[in-house]
């Protein structure tokens, strides 16, 4: 099976601390991969932080990047995966059997999140999510069949 590669980015909200005469925005940015790579599901992730702060009149930019992450799921810790939203605002939508396994992930919440892909990348993403669901199944039918013997 040739590996599969979705590019994505995590939906992230625009930071805004305002404090009398200094006024701070932070506006994140999240890139990443998911790959499936045998019977696993990798994501890997990275990207910056723009800081725009206004005090006294002065106005300073930053840009500070965020260190790079990587994620290994094996199929039987994942409870679901399904691509939706077809033509406006496609993604990738991933639940873990816990919430462990996400907890690093920026966005996600009590074992799931949201992968945000381009319309182009639809075809490689059906197909990525294909692979998953179909290591998903053999892994509870292996599961199922330990359980019997």
């Amino acid at each position: 099976m040739p590996i599969l590669a979705v590019p994505f980015a995590l939906p992230l909200a625009k930071e805004t601390n305002i404090d009398r005469s200094h006024i701070q925005s932070k506006a994140f940015q999240v890139r990443g991969v998911a790959r499936m790579e045998a019977d696993r599901l990798t994501l890997e992730w990275s990207g910056s932080v723009e800081i725009t702060e206004i005090h006294d009149g002065s106005v300073r930019n930053l840009r500070q990047s965020v260190p790079a992450q990587r994620l290994v799921l094996p199929a039987a810790r994942i409870a679901m995966i399904e691509l939706r939203g077809r033509w406006w605002k496609p993604y990738i939508e991933l639940r873990t059997t816990g919430i462990g396994p996400l907890e690093l992930m920026p966005t996600a919440m009590a074992g799931r999140v949201l992968l945000r892909i381009t319309r182009r990348d639809w075809g490689v993403a059906r197909e990525l999510v294909s692979h998953v669901q179909l290591e998903m199944a053999d892994a509870a039918l292996k599961d199922a069949e330990r359980v019997e013997h």
